[in-house]
């Protein structure tokens, strides 16, 4: 089955292209590495049900990499906690607001001039602080950051780029106009090397053992591989005053006015009984109609038929909870698995309703497997309740799905 597209990115998907695009993980490395970041890309499809592991495996292979590189523990681990906590603020900030009726495309157009500018501009600005040897904005607006790095390194310029050369020429046994060519097109901006190559430059100019170059050589990479205009948002945030809390204001203003640009025009209709369905499924003080409820849900699936792959997921979390009051839970578990597969990336309710209430049903069920995967994907995102353990789960199922709620049979057989 192919997967909808999100409309905010996954944490997975974010650690795929940085590390790829730095350079600290290729695709033909053939460590396995790139085949676990890649399973990481999107939750989603991974196999066998695995936990998500990402703060604990993926985030820590690849800082051992980046100190590896750089000769330096200390300044990788300083650069990574940066990013863990900005990794940990967009977890948040996926949980607490709905991309609505916005797509993939809307959502990058809101994150980069806000969230994501911020944390690429706090990094940058930490790596700049330990060796300010470019000016950040000239190294964000050049259409070849790697290049423009490399010739900020060579101070004598053209000599500079001849024993760069020669250096290469000799120590991979290849043809100097080659090198001379490959070099071009690096300071050009029209390729980037892999960071084996790229270290073979700091060791041309004596600078192979220094770790601050060798961490600017990694950010430039990663910069010579995003896009100039995202390059263009990081560098509006560098000299910007504002804390988590203002960037991200700016984020909601955006996210509001670009909602309501695209709810405009589409014919919903007048039938919207969306509130009195989740009034029948949460409230025990409403009368158990279990027609009453079928009735709604059709209804509402008829309505938001022009929205219907926005809104896919409500009405599979809906239906789910609708079965496992009605007794019917192994079918529940279908619409859950549903809801959580559409909607991951999308609503917030997916994180306060969805994946606690088929967590609580998956513990009922046994699937143990399932509850493990659950339990990952709420703690990823700072949600949950669940205690850990297997013997409080049947307590977990009475809470999410309240016995005063049940439809019972003969309930769903009257007429």
């Amino acid at each position: 089955m192919k997967l909808p597209e999100s409309p905010y990115p996954s944490i997975g998907e974010i650690v795929y292209e940085i590390a790829t695009r730095s350079g600290l993980v290729l695709s033909t490395e053939g460590t396995g590495f790139y085949d676990d970041l890649k399973a990481f890309k999107d939750e989603r499809k991974r196999p066998g049900l695995d936990p998500i592991e990402i703060p604990t495996t993926i985030l820590l292979k690849l800082e051992k990499r980046l100190a590896a590189f750089i000769g330096d523990e200390l300044f990788a681990n300083s650069i990574f906690v940066a990013w863990r906590r900005w990794l940990e603020y967009y977890t948040a900030v996926i949980a607490r607001h709905d991309a609505g009726l916005l797509g993939r495309r809307d959502m990058m157009y809101l994150l980069w001039p806000t969230v994501f500018a911020f944390g690429g501009g706090l990094v940058l600005k930490m790596i700049h602080h330990i060796l300010p040897i470019v000016p950040l904005e000239k190294l964000l607006s050049d259409p070849a950051p790697f290049g423009y790095l490399v010739k900020a390194f060579c101070t004598w310029e053209v000599r500079d780029y001849a024993k760069i050369c020669e250096y290469r020429a000799e120590a991979n046994g290849i043809d100097l106009d080659n090198c001379r060519d490959t070099l071009d097109e690096w300071l050009k901006g029209q390729a980037v090397p892999n960071l084996d190559r790229a270290q073979e430059i700091l060791q041309a100019l004596g600078l192979g053992n220094e770790f601050a170059p060798k961490l600017w050589i990694v950010t430039s990479r990663l910069l010579g591989r995003t896009p100039l205009k995202y390059r263009k948002a990081i560098s509006n945030h560098l000299n910007l005053r504002e804390d988590a809390g203002s960037f991200l204001e700016a984020f909601y203003w955006r996210k509001r006015q670009l909602s309501m640009e695209r709810a405009k025009g589409l014919d919903i209709g007048p039938d919207r009984p969306y509130s009195e369905l989740r009034e029948a499924l949460y409230d025990p003080a409403i009368p158990r109609d279990a027609h009453a409820v079928e009735d709604m849900l059709i209804r509402l699936e008829r309505t938001w038929s022009p929205i219907a792959e926005e809104t896919y997921h409500i009405i599979n979390w809906l239906r789910g909870r609708f079965l496992v009051l009605s007794g019917q839970e192994e079918k529940a578990m279908k619409c859950y698995q549903d809801a959580y597969v559409h909607g991951m990336g999308r609503e917030a309710e997916v994180f306060d309703h969805v994946l606690p209430e088929a967590l609580a049903l998956a513990g009922k069920l046994g699937k143990k497997k399932w509850v493990a995967r659950f339990d990952s994907l709420l703690s990823l995102h700072w949600k949950g309740d669940w205690d850990g353990d297997s013997e409080s789960l049947g307590e977990l199922f009475k809470k999410y799905f309240d016995s005063r709620l049940l439809y019972r049979r003969d309930d769903s057989q009257q007429e």
